[in-house]
């Protein structure tokens, strides 16, 4: 993967930062997977300030096509990041 993340898509979706050993770090949405990372991102600061090699952190991403519907996805991110609680989420939606 480049710096520039020209091999991300420029769509819509879900995604992850993960550590190789400690696991998830951080889950998000956003309208542009591409977008969202080429201009950097907290969770990889905070990554650096934790002193993470570069090589273990890395991003997993879905793209999903239903971003019409922004509650959908919305909903979706508060589901995950209630099961996973990633440390890097400052504030993690709660139940309704």
């Amino acid at each position: 993967m480049s710096r520039e993340f020209a091999n991300i898509p420029a769509r819509p979706g879900i995604y992850a930062i993960r550590h190789k050993t400690d696991g998830l770090l951080y889950i998000g949405k956003t309208k542009s997977l591409r977008g969202r990372f080429s201009g950097g991102h907290k969770a990889f600061l905070w990554a650096w300030l934790d002193k993470y090699s570069d090589e273990d952190v890395r991003i997993a991403m879905q793209s999903i096509s239903y971003w019409e519907n922004p509650a959908l996805l919305l909903e979706l991110e508060a589901i995950i990041l209630r099961a996973t609680e990633p440390p890097y989420n400052v504030q993690i939606p709660s139940e309704r």
